[in-house]
């Protein structure tokens, strides 16, 4: 990638890079400044402007990191990116070296990887004095880039040849690895090809219908008594009612009541015999 982009872009493809891996670009600090150097001595770059661009690159992306813990304070640590390589307990621990050695860490701790950019954060967190860090970082940057640059420049065509090789087994190991996934997926089809799939089928056309019990329900007092009984329960028939017989007629006290006789109503009254006359 790095190659690339500088093969591209050039110059600014490096500066680019380089203030990217001050950020947290997991690409190392030594990547670019050894791809400038081979490219210088293929001849594809000239030697000062590329030593410039790595400089510039380096001084940058390391005041970047210092300016958003400076402005941000312990707030840059909520950032999601930056808890990947600072956290509390890396921060606190950063800080007691700045308070036993001083900026000297600065210079030793550029050729630590991950320790440059949590010690530039963590020194715009303390708001150490930006003049003396410039100073600081101006003589560390010019140490370690120079060496990387001139070991890159005199042996580019042993890393060159290394970076060959190194590609030829990853692209080597990538072919391995997709044809063992591809045999292991054929196997694993063959091997499967003839277990059913799913539940298990019925081979009859009978389909078994379900044994329905029921249970008998009590009626039980409540009004829901009546709708606890299943649907399935037989209807009850219904009591036929015999009609009732006619109660007796009352009887009227009349006129003959004071004899000790009475007339009820609607009986008829017997009527005496009629005699015949006497010739």
């Amino acid at each position: 990638m790095a190659e690339q982009l500088i093969g591209q872009y050039g110059y600014v493809g490096i500066t680019l890079i380089l203030i990217l891996g001050g950020l947290g670009l997991p690409i190392p600090e030594e990547a670019p400044i050894m791809v400038a150097a081979i490219l210088t001595r293929n001849g594809q770059m000239s030697a000062v402007p590329a030593l410039a661009s790595c400089m510039t690159g380096v001084l940058l992306g390391d005041f970047v990191v210092y300016l958003l813990g400076y402005f941000y304070g312990e707030k840059v640590l909520r950032f999601p990116l930056t808890r990947r390589f600072l956290t509390r307990q890396r921060e606190a621990q950063i800080k007691g070296y700045f308070h036993r050695h001083g900026f000297r860490i600065l210079v030793s701790g550029r050729l630590v990887p991950g320790f440059r950019t949590a010690a530039y954060l963590t020194a715009g967190i303390l708001k150490l004095p930006m003049l003396r860090l410039l100073l600081t970082d101006l003589i560390a940057a010019t140490l370690s880039t120079s060496i990387m640059f001139g070991l890159g420049y005199l042996f580019a065509n042993t890393i060159q040849k290394g970076i060959h090789e190194v590609q030829q087994w990853l692209a080597l190991l990538l072919v391995v690895g997709v044809a063992g996934w591809l045999l292991y997926r054929y196997e694993r089809a063959r091997r499967d090809a003839g277990r059913p799939v799913g539940p298990p089928v019925l081979e009859t056309d009978e389909v078994a219908l379900p044994d329905l019990e029921f249970e008998e329900v009590e009626p039980g007092p409540g009004p829901l008594a009546s709708t606890s009984a299943p649907r399935t329960a037989q209807r009850e028939t219904p009591e036929v009612l015999a009609p009732p017989e006619p109660s007796p007629r009352p009887t009227i006290a009349g006129p003959a009541e004071a004899n000790g006789s009475s007339i009820a109503i609607g009986t008829p009254t017997p009527q005496p015999p009629i005699q015949s006359p006497s010739r």
